[in-house]
């Protein structure tokens, strides 16, 4: 296990795309609602998209270097899927969505499924439920704070 006392929270997306909001909804919530003990990097004033993912991903690596990382992010996936979240304990590889290799990232995901994958998923993430991210959103963030909450209490014992 990585051994500094915060974690990084690492949510990729954009504001600007509803489907994609997911992880800077998340990022939001947890510095705003939650005050999460961890580095929270991505929110809606300052997202990590795909213009700057490798730079945040470089800053990550040289000021938190023995940091967990825990990776949030929007993704496409079989209709079934749409509106739940999956787990990664590989971390998440950003940008696939729209066929973008921007690089893997995370010690741990969480992914939000917004939408159907299919032959235009830019449509996709454009006409995902706002409402079913916002929830998403909320059920991430608190098990994130959770989350962070127990290794807090892990280094303080």
């Amino acid at each position: 296990m990585k051994n500094e006392k915060y974690p990084v929270v690492f949510c990729v997306g954009t504001p600007k795309v509803c489907g994609d909001s997911l992880g800077p909804k998340v990022g939001d919530r947890l510095k705003k609602t939650y005050d999460v003990p961890a580095y929270v990097y991505g929110t809606t004033d300052s997202p990590v998209t795909g213009l700057n993912f490798r730079s945040y991903l470089e800053h990550v690596r040289v000021f938190h270097p023995h940091s967990m990382v825990i990776a949030v992010d929007a993704c496409l996936g079989n209709k079934e899927e749409v509106g739940k979240i999956k787990y990664s304990l590989k971390g998440l590889k950003a940008g696939t969505a729209l066929k973008k290799e921007l690089g893997r990232v995370g010690d741990v995901a969480f992914l939000g499924v917004v939408g159907e994958s299919g032959k235009d998923n830019f449509r996709a993430l454009s006409g995902a439920d706002c409402g079913s991210v916002e929830e998403m959103a909320e059920k991430i963030a608190a098990k994130i704070f959770f989350f962070c909450s127990i290794l807090r209490l892990d280094y303080t014992l």
